[in-house]
């Protein structure tokens, strides 16, 4: 993860009271780890949220979700999350290629000591991978992280 970058809730905390932070008829997701799966949440107002380790899953269900940002518990809406995917690239090699063709390959890449981050958004890991191929980019692995969101 990047500093600063949204991270899942730490178990114990308090679900209930981020409840009610949430708008009535908003549907709302809590990015929380040491979950073991998918959960709906009812609270005794009618308010429901979904609990899950996954965020992916919480973006295909929810308008808003709350997430740990800089130590503490923030609200952030799904398209402000998707906003701060990028995928995180790391090379084959010991070397990266010449910048300028990872730069035609990737005009928005962020170089990193041993790969490179990509943003892609609502954009596929998948795309971002088969561009590497294209271009005899030799990589060992990737991941989906989140950067930090911007405002």
């Amino acid at each position: 993860m990047f500093p600063g970058s949204p991270a899942p809730l730490p178990p114990g905390t308090p679900v209930r009271a981020l409840l009610d932070l949430m708008p009535a008829r908003a549907v709302a997701g809590v990015w929380l780890r040491g979950c073991r799966r998918l959960r709906l949440l009812h609270a005794p107002d009618g308010r429901r949220c979904f609990l899950a380790p996954d965020l992916g899953a919480l973006l295909r269900r929810c308008e808003l979700i709350a997430v740990r940002r800089q130590g503490r518990p923030a609200l952030l809406s799904a398209s402000q999350l998707v906003r701060c995917r990028v995928l995180q690239i790391v090379l084959g090699t010991p070397f990266l290629p010449p910048p300028a063709q990872l730069r035609e390959l990737y005009p928005t890449l962020v170089a990193e000591a041993r790969g490179f981050s990509v943003p892609i958004g609502l954009g596929s890991a998948e795309e971002a991978l088969a561009i590497c191929a294209a271009g005899r980019i030799p990589v060992r692995s990737s991941r989906i992280a989140y950067a930090p969101p911007s405002g």
